[in-house]
């Protein structure tokens, strides 16, 4: 651990049970950029087309903030190898990882690359399943209830009912509420699942 290991996050992220999410996810990669794929197939998804192409696309429903922030995150997730920020819930992490709180910060951005393997390539020890892990990569969901909010299915579908009940029982014991956004949240900011403090209301507030 660096000599500059701080117990608060920057304000651009907020830390849950899960880890760490963007509040900000402009400038999260503006202080912690991740490098584009070499790969051509992933790299593609960082032109100035492909972002045009994905702009008109997101914006089509409403040019609204939250819809400017699901764009960047479909690039930079789409472009990159094995980092993400999942589009639902904003937590940042790699493909293969699972949910892990973490005491510090810098502990959290210094945390090893390690073996991997299965579907995709990965530069972490897989955590999740083979399905979650294929999820995480094409669409950067980082669990079934994140997938299932961002393609609009009830919790519960498509077999995610005892991975939504643990994040539910997480929540809880830490203190912590884990619900869907509110329509003006998610306008504002793209985010779908919410993780905020109990009687805060302002947890997994983005932008």
């Amino acid at each position: 651990m660096s000599a500059n290991t701080t117990t608060n996050p920057p304000d651009y992220v907020f830390a849950s049970p899960l880890g760490f999410h963007a509040r900000n996810v402009q400038e999260f990669f503006r202080h912690h950029p991740t490098p584009v794929s070499s790969d051509p197939e992933r790299r593609q998804w960082a032109t100035p087309d492909s972002y045009q192409s994905m702009s008109a696309m997101f914006l089509s429903a409403g040019d609204t903030p939250g819809a400017a922030v699901m764009t960047n995150l479909f690039i930079i997730n789409k472009s990159r190898d094995v980092d993400r920020i999942c589009p639902s819930c904003h937590r940042i992490y790699r493909v293969g990882e699972g949910p892990r709180a973490y005491a510090f910060f810098d502990e959290f951005l210094e945390r090893p690359r390690g073996g991997g393997g299965g579907a995709v390539e990965v530069e972490v020890e897989v955590e999740v399943d083979k399905k979650t892990m294929e999820e995480q990569d094409l669409s950067g969901a980082c669990c079934g209830p994140c997938f299932n909010a961002l393609s609009e299915e009830d919790w519960g579908e498509n077999g995610c009912e005892g991975e939504l009940g643990m994040l539910l029982e997480l929540a809880r014991k830490e203190g912590f509420v884990f619900r869907r956004a509110r329509m003006g949240e998610e306008r504002e900011t793209g985010v779908k699942n919410v993780w905020e403090k109990e009687g805060s209301g302002s947890g997994g507030r983005a932008s």
